[in-house]
């Protein structure tokens, strides 16, 4: 999305972008600015739920720490750590086969497989539905057994 000439909520959001990738230690600053077309772009992301690779958690939490108490939104902070962390031709491309129904059936197993892994809308709002969620997500990701 362009912020060129937008005062609103995204220039803010852009400006904070950039400050917080200016403090950025040089390797993450080289992957988000070769991410970005633009300096004047600003990524947003809407998912609610973010998996990160345990090679990327060191890392994640040190780009979280240059945030500290800016007011960035999730959905800008969270793309931006990714493209900070890695280069956006190694990221999966599981949301390109993502199912959309606007009311789930009653049995939410069926809609995750190996084609189709991203189910929304699947709101968690708790402890209880994340761990439910993560079950059923199961079925289809034998890694995410190993939690269980």
């Amino acid at each position: 999305m362009s912020t060129n000439g937008n005062t609103g909520w995204y220039a803010k959001q852009a400006e904070i972008v950039r400050k917080v990738v200016g403090s950025m230690p040089v390797h993450f600053q080289v992957n988000y600015k070769e991410a970005m077309k633009s300096d004047q772009s600003l990524v947003i992301g809407s998912s609610e739920i973010f998996y990160i690779p345990q090679q990327l958690v060191t890392d994640f939490v040190d780009l979280v720490g240059l945030v500290g108490d800016l007011n960035i939104h999730q959905k800008v902070a969270i793309p931006m750590f990714f493209m900070s962390m890695d280069s956006p031709q190694n990221f999966d491309s599981v949301l390109s086969t993502m199912v959309y129904k606007p009311k789930p059936p009653p049995a939410n197993s069926t809609l995750y497989s190996a084609q189709a892994p991203a189910v929304h809308p699947w709101n968690v709002s708790s402890e209880q539905d994340f761990i439910k969620l993560t079950r059923i997500m199961a079925e289809g990701d034998p890694l995410l057994m190993e939690l269980f």
